[in-house]
């Protein structure tokens, strides 16, 4: 029991303390004004918006970008292979061009497309939420302009 007392008493004493020191606080009040403190509140009221963005970029703007990316990858390899063998103007080159050039088209816009998708989902949610880009439909879907 007397244990227990003095347990008590250190922690009224540093309850107590604590309490004193906040009497120094308002002292810092006009700090906490400033604009940085202002900017670092808005970064915390913004942090659950960005995250949603972040995830729902990601639910939506992965599939997006490789729904994108696989068919800009499969016309243009199916055109270059078409090009090799007799030109993309003509049926019969084109028909023999689209069975190899779909199929790498499809493994390699879906390996780029969750590259991009996940890379866009991240990098844009963060300055612009729910934003066109964040979803993979923005024009650009690289991000090189």
């Amino acid at each position: 029991m007397n244990n227990m007392l003095k347990n008590l008493r250190a922690q009224a004493a540093a309850l107590l303390t604590i309490v004193a020191m906040s009497a120094v606080l308002p002292a810092q009040a006009e700090d906490a004004k400033s604009k940085d403190a202002k900017s670092m509140g808005h970064s915390a009221l913004m942090a659950p918006v960005r995250a949603a963005s972040m995830a729902t970029g990601l639910v939506v703007g992965v599939p997006v970008a490789v729904l994108r990316r696989t068919s800009n990858r499969s016309l243009e390899y199916t055109n270059r292979f078409a090009d090799n063998i007799g030109g993309k103007d003509s049926a019969p080159p084109v028909i023999f061009a689209s069975v190899l050039g779909i199929p790498r088209g499809i493994l390699v816009g879906t390996g780029e497309g969750i590259y991009y998708g996940g890379k866009n989902a991240f990098r844009t949610s963060v300055d612009k939420p729910f934003g066109l880009a964040s979803f993979s439909l923005a024009d650009d879907l690289e991000g090189s302009k």
